[in-house]
């Protein structure tokens, strides 16, 4: 009997299909393959049997993310098996998914080598720009390279030679399901720790999870609203403080004020590294001898890890916000200017008669830095493109540069009164330094702690940035502008290497290594002897801070407090929010986190316990639960603030030079 067209196509369907019988299910067995290989590169070299148990409990999770693939994808195919375009569409779609999920595996490796997490949409938005380059490349190394074009070419070939098997054997789909069983319900060793928890993390799913909170506006979670008046009292209406004192330096008799002002504000530096704050490391020997003509803030926070979150804190007095609301709304752009934005210390010093700068050796395009600046209070701003000096990375040029320049413009106009902030950059990732220059070797004698080589490279680094405040506050003197210059020390947040938690970098946690910052005033004539000072504070203080040790009058709108008025609140306030974010405050030596998609917190004592490593929070119930509740008020002030920001009234009023109140809805 004579077969129509149609017949013909559906038996050559059918045959095609033969051929491939279980095409895409083998494909989810090598992908498999492929995360456990990876997973077993992250975990590093095998030391004993508990390795191979640490790998199934760390990478069951990407076993069932593939055998889910594997099983999705065969059963469209089936599906769809007697029509043969369809097929091939499908085959080939899911081959090409497959690849692009085995060259993630090994982006996932490298970028957990470098920050001991997985990749998330957070810190892929964060990684924008080309600015990221060098940080990027330092970690492209040629395995990782070669990796990212064998894996998913074995994939795709292993995907075919499977696929001409007319079964897949038991042997293995029972020991897929064997894998997912025990890494489910034994004990386990993996996820002990910051890092085991994040490494048993899907990376595939991580991202997919991350994304999705994004898209959908998910991120907030439950934030307790059991706070009292009390509690909301400090910030429901925060210029009320108008009526108790703002200022509180008191110089000696007789002794005149400072008149002109340096911001100095260093790069991923915090206190962990520093031996001005007690680290072991010399790393600033320079700035330890110049506490002597000092006052050394000893308890300091930067209010997330992260650097335009302290640009803003830094620059407009303000908190910079939280997770799900960054940008206030009245707070866009208006043609050419910024609106509702609080006074800067430059636009409150430039109308008594400063001149004022803004230099930067990075870009100020990133985060739209540069834009902000220009019409608040600064006669220029300046970033690596106006230094006139060669590219040190992608990030910008050596800081020596921004010294000179710093130096030039001082050297200009020496005897009119001036504020300059001058923000480093050549202690972010990748720790670049001159071609050639000698390093030192910080771990002589002593066995290498975690991350060596990358720590060593930033240690120097710091050493480097040192010098050049040596140099500046050397040039003061020389031009016998030392005694009239306040000269301020910071660091934008700090960074992380695997000490004393399993973290590397900035911008995750909340943790000391990443939030704890130093604070410098320098000035011969103010601190004739170096003193140091516990009083807890943030980034938000700064320009009160100095306002009062200058003699200014502290604006209403900015939300901290000078750090020498007694009585002030002697607590601060943080979040991190790339990835898994946390909320915190300092209060007094006691430290509390909260975690609101969770509802899960913790607490420690600093004083007894600087490393963070007994957490406190079921022994001090009574303890946690005020500092949730006055975490909770400062998170409500935040939302309502930063949705509705202060206005000024034509006529002005009595309790706000014209600031009207934003108050605390619950």
């Amino acid at each position: 009997m004579k077969q129509s067209d149609g017949d013909l196509e559906t038996v050559d369907s059918v045959r095609w299909f033969n051929w491939k019988p279980l095409a895409l299910f083998w494909g989810g067995f090598w992908l498999a393959v492929v995360l456990v290989i990876a997973k077993g590169f992250s975990l590093g070299v095998p030391e004993s049997w508990h390795w191979g148990l640490r790998l199934i409990q760390s990478s069951f999770r990407d076993v069932l993310f593939a055998l889910a693939f594997g099983l999705g994808g065969q059963g469209v195919l089936w599906a769809v098996a007697r029509h043969r375009r369809w097929s091939k569409t499908i085959c080939l779609t899911f081959a090409t998914i497959g690849g692009l999920f085995a060259i993630y595996a090994v982006v996932a490796y490298g970028v957990f080598k470098a920050l001991d997490r997985p990749l998330s949409f957070d810190l892929i938005r964060l990684m924008r720009g080309a600015a990221v380059q060098s940080s990027i490349m330092g970690y492209l190394t040629w395995p990782i390279a070669l990796a990212l074009i064998l894996a998913p070419a074995m994939f795709i070939v292993l995907v075919w030679l499977g696929a001409k098997r007319p079964t897949f054997p038991r042997l293995l789909l029972g020991g897929m399901g064997l894998w997912i069983m025990v890494g489910l319900f034994c004990p386990s060793e993996a996820s002990a720790g910051l890092r085991g928890e994040r490494l048993s993390l899907s990376p595939h799913l991580e991202l997919l999870r991350s994304a999705l909170m994004n898209v959908t506006g998910s991120r907030k979670g439950v934030i307790p609203g059991d706070f009292s008046g009390e509690d909301q009292e400090e910030f429901e209406v925060f210029w009320k403080r108008v009526k108790a004192p703002r200022t509180g330096f008191k110089p000696m008799e007789g002794m005149i004020r400072p008149k002109n002002v340096i911001v100095l504000v260093l790069e991923s530096v915090g206190t962990k590294y520093l031996n001005l704050y007690g680290s072991p490391y010399e790393t600033m020997p320079n700035l330890r001898k110049e506490a002597e003509h000092a006052m050394v803030f000893e308890q300091i926070y930067a209010h997330a890890p992260y650097t335009f979150s302290t640009f803003m804190a830094v620059n407009f007095s303000i908190y910079p916000g939280l997770p799900w609301v960054y940008a206030p709304s009245g707070w866009a752009a208006e043609g050419k200017e910024v609106a509702g934005l609080p006074p800067t210390l430059a636009s409150v010093l430039q109308s008594r008669g400063h001149r004022t700068a803004y230099f930067h050796n990075g870009d100020m395009d990133w985060g739209g830095q540069n834009f902000m600046l220009q019409k608040v209070g600064y006669d220029i701003v300046q970033d690596h493109r106006d230094l006139g000096a060669p590219m040190l990375t992608s990030w910008g040029v050596e800081d020596r540069f921004l010294f000179d320049r710093l130096i030039q413009w001082i050297a200009e106009k020496p005897g009119q009164p001036f504020l300059a902030y001058c923000w480093t950059d050549q202690t972010h990732n990748p720790y670049a330094r001159r071609p050639n220059l000698p390093s030192e070797d910080f771990f002589t004698g002593q066995p290498k702690p975690a991350h060596a080589e990358a720590l060593g490279k930033y240690l120097n680094v710091i050493r480097d940035a040192d010098a050049q405040i040596a140099r500046l506050l050397a040039t003061l003197r020389e031009l016998g502008l030392a005694d009239d210059t306040l000269v301020v020390v910071t660091g934008d947040h700090g960074e992380a290497f695997g000490d004393p938690h399993d973290q590397q970098g900035h911008g995750f946690t909340v943790f000391e290594e990443e939030v704890h910052v130093p604070l410098v005033f320098w000035n011969p004539r103010l601190f004739p002897e170096g003193r140091r000072t516990g009083a807890v504070g943030g980034h938000v203080d700064l320009n009160a801070t100095i306002a009062d040790v200058l003699g200014v009058p502290v604006p209403d709108e900015w939300q901290g407090h000078s750090l020498f008025v007694e009585g002030r609140p002697n607590r601060t306030f943080f979040v991190s929010s790339v990835d898994r974010y946390s909320l915190g405050m300092r209060e007094d030596q006691w430290k509390y986190f909260f975690d609101p998609k969770s509802g899960k917190g913790s607490l420690y004592d600093l004083e007894s316990d600087p490393l963070e490593k007994r957490d406190l929070f079921e022994l001090e119930a009574d303890r946690v639960k005020r500092m949730r509740r006055r975490l909770s008020a400062w998170i409500a002030f935040e939302e309502a603030f930063l949705q509705a920001p202060l206005t000024r009234s034509p006529e002005g009023d009595s309790e706000g030079d014209g600031v009207k109140a934003v108050g605390v809805t619950r």
